[in-house]
């Protein structure tokens, strides 16, 4: 069986945990040490069954608690090679740490994991696919500005989907945000809105996923019942039934979603 939940998942804060076959991963330490070791105790899981922490880009909300945790659990870092070259040049990676470039397929505890490019304005952000060893396979989807056909190549066939719903636009617009950040999340290297993600679950629910779970929400620009609406509608229309074609979640912004074992 493969078990996958995020521990925080939030515009101030993110990262997930999966497993499989005895081992266990890590995708983004955007929270402290210490929430991600109690938030791994709360889903009744262990901290030393992880071999690897992945990291799809290097912003704060996404590498907030890395260093220290890489101090702490001596476990191979895995990233793009521009994210790795920017975690170093700004002393975020402890030295001696074991680091990995994305390039490629990489193997990780009998999973397969293949990291795809997605738009935003980081060094060189990533999406990320895994072949689970029980056949499961799990999308990492968050920070994607935009979803075109390369990112719906990576994500067809995966039956579970971490999938960005940021912002609803009606809040964005008449929310507090200065006008240029408003124009950068809204933008091709911000971003997905709520009606974008929906639009994406609807496309992959077609062609067979069958577990969503909606994360990275603004704080200030989205609520969960908002993103949740939205995509529920957007499966309905497209002629999925929630409880019999599809699994429908949004994950909350600062302790664990419950594990979902599939």
């Amino acid at each position: 069986m493969s078990r996958f939940c995020t521990l925080a998942s939030s515009s101030r804060g993110n990262c997930a945990y999966l497993s499989g076959g005895g081992a266990a991963v890590l995708v983004d330490a955007g929270i402290s040490l210490r929430a991600i070791a109690g938030a791994i105790s709360d889903i009744g899981q262990s901290v030393e069954e992880l071999a690897g922490v992945f990291i799809t880009h290097e912003h704060t909300d996404h590498i907030k608690g890395l260093c220290t945790f890489l101090k702490k659990f001596k476990i191979p870092l895995y990233a793009s090679p521009a994210t790795l070259e920017a975690l170093i040049g700004t002393g975020q990676i402890p030295p001696e740490s074991v680091l990995v470039e994305l390039s490629g397929e990489v193997q990780v505890g009998g999973m397969s994991v293949r990291a795809f490019d997605t738009s935003h304005d980081a060094a060189q952000p990533v999406g990320l696919r895994f072949s689970m060893p029980d056949g499961r396979v799990v999308g990492i989807a968050t920070d994607l500005g935009c979803a075109g056909e390369r990112i719906r190549g990576a994500l067809t066939g995966c039956d579970l989907v971490l999938l960005e719903s940021n912002y609803d636009p009606a809040m964005l617009s008449a929310g507090p945000y200065p006008w240029p950040l408003k124009r950068r999340i809204a933008g091709e290297a911000g971003h997905l809105s709520n009606e974008d993600g929906a639009a994406m679950a609807a496309y992959l629910a077609a062609r067979g996923t069958t577990r969503f779970v909606l994360g990275h929400l603004s704080v200030n620009n989205n609520h969960p019942a908002i993103a949740y609406q939205t995509a529920r509608c957007e499966l309905d229309a497209a002629g999925a039934r929630e409880g019999l074609d599809y699994i429908l979640s949004v994950a909350p912004p600062y302790n664990a979603h419950p594990l979902i074992v599939f």
